[in-house]
């Protein structure tokens, strides 16, 4: 009868550490999520090394409730967060500001869509796309290492080989003019009264139709209005001036 209690008790005792682990592992997840989508304002704004650190952070929390994908995905945002820094940080004079831009819009794309995927409540692993991103992020690095150098081979004023357009940045590092361009939309953005930084998603086809005048049509009744098939008589006829080729005309 003993043994019966003995063995009772461990078993409960077992599932009690299985439920402890379960419910560890599922909070372990929920801060995981929480620091991704709080990785979005700083990396706005270009703050790579805050960003590093909190993907430190995300890869701890993920190892000890054995998340082992959000372990993974932590150090590949890591590894993007570094080379982008490194772009970031280097002077508009070295020719690297499309490098730059183009850099920040790969970690943007896959941490936006991520982190709004988790403030939506859905789930997301998009550990092909960090890859995916973060070679083409290590590119952007040695691209933009291989033109600084260049640059400064070549000698010559600073700037003279940038376009007209990034002339005017001379002295800034490229995060600064990133930084200025980020902030200014999230301005405008504020100024419409909208979310400054997760920007409202496009309205869908439905949604549109929704605002139209007749609320009652369809899609199809929709797409039948712009291919032209609709009744003849319910069109109107205009003139309309164009110009193809230099050449102009009425239709």
């Amino acid at each position: 009868m003993q043994s019966g209690q003995e063995e009772s008790q461990r078993t409960g005792e077992a599932a009690q550490r299985s439920a402890g682990s379960s419910v560890a592992a599922a909070g372990g997840r929920a801060e995981f999520k929480e620091m991704l989508v709080s990785l979005v304002d700083p990396a706005g704004l270009l703050d790579m090394e805050g960003c590093g650190r909190t993907a430190a952070l995300m890869e701890g929390e993920a190892s000890r409730s054995g998340y082992a994908a959000g372990a993974r995905m932590s150090r590949l945002l890591a590894g993007i967060f570094a080379d982008i820094d490194h772009i970031a940080g280097m002077p508009v004079e070295d020719g690297v500001l499309d490098h730059a831009f183009v850099a920040v819009r790969h970690m943007k794309g896959v941490l936006f869509e991520t982190a709004d995927a988790y403030r939506d409540g859905r789930d997301a692993e998009p550990i092909g796309e960090l890859e995916e991103a973060g070679a083409a992020v290590a590119i952007l690095r040695a691209e933009a290492d291989a033109r600084g150098e260049a640059v400064r081979a070549a000698g010559g004023p600073p700037g003279a080989v940038l376009p007209d357009s990034d002339k005017r940045h001379i002295g800034k590092a490229c995060r600064d003019v990133l930084r200025e361009i980020i902030e200014r939309v999230r301005a405008e953005r504020r100024e419409l009264g909208v979310d400054p930084i997760f920007a409202p998603k496009p309205k869908m086809i439905d949604d549109c139709l929704g605002d139209a005048d007749d609320p009652n049509l369809s899609v199809a009744e929709w797409l039948d209005i712009v291919r032209g098939k609709r009744d003849p008589e319910e069109y109107e006829t205009i003139e309309v001036d164009y110009d193809m080729g230099g050449q102009q005309g009425k239709n």
